[in-house]
């Protein structure tokens, strides 16, 4: 991510320059190009740095449209030990799964990896519960755990709907006559 913060610094003096070339538009015009110029290398930057923005997973506490979710399928979780945690999860209502970037904890680590474990045994969904806080900053704890399993097909045999007896449908018997 430090690529991201050279790119930043670099849009923003760009910027400031952009700016104070347009506060001075009377200005020759030499200077109205390469306000041009720039414009246009900064649109580049921008392009670039939203492709590179695009390539890596997005840290978890600085979600802002999906933060209250109560909780995520996890998908998939790989880390660097001493370095972070790298989760895919699928939020409810996002067609798409999304990589995020944790801080690195040896607990969540293992718990993580216990949970997709226990998960992958019994054929269940892992889930996480408050995903997106940070928990160095908070005393929260982050929940982990498989969801519940479904429940079993109903035993026994199949009750079939009552019926109402109507007299006057049945046919008379053969046999037998009617009397009047």
């Amino acid at each position: 991510m430090d690529i991201l913060n050279i790119f930043y610094i670099v849009l923003l003096a760009l910027t400031v320059l952009l700016i104070s070339i347009t506060i001075w538009s009377r200005r020759p015009f030499r200077w109205r190009i390469s306000g041009f110029f720039i414009g246009a290398t900064l649109i580049s930057l921008l392009f670039i740095s939203i492709l590179e923005l695009l390539s890596r997973p997005k840290p978890a506490h600085l979600e802002l449209f999906y933060k209250d979710i109560p909780e995520v399928v996890l998908l998939h979780a790989s880390w660097e030990e001493e370095v972070a945690l790298y989760i895919l999860v699928e939020i409810p209502g996002v067609e798409e799964p999304r990589l995020y970037i944790l801080p690195w904890s040896r607990e969540d680590a293992e718990q993580f990896e216990q949970a997709m474990q226990e998960g992958e045994d019994n054929n269940e969904e892992v889930r996480i519960g408050n995903p997106f806080f940070n928990t160095d900053e908070e005393d929260r704890e982050r929940l982990v755990y498989t969801s519940p399993a479904k429940p079993m097909p109903q035993k026994g045999r199949e009750q079939l709907p009552v019926t109402n007896f109507d007299p006057d449908a049945e046919q008379p018997a053969y046999g037998e006559e009617e009397n009047n």
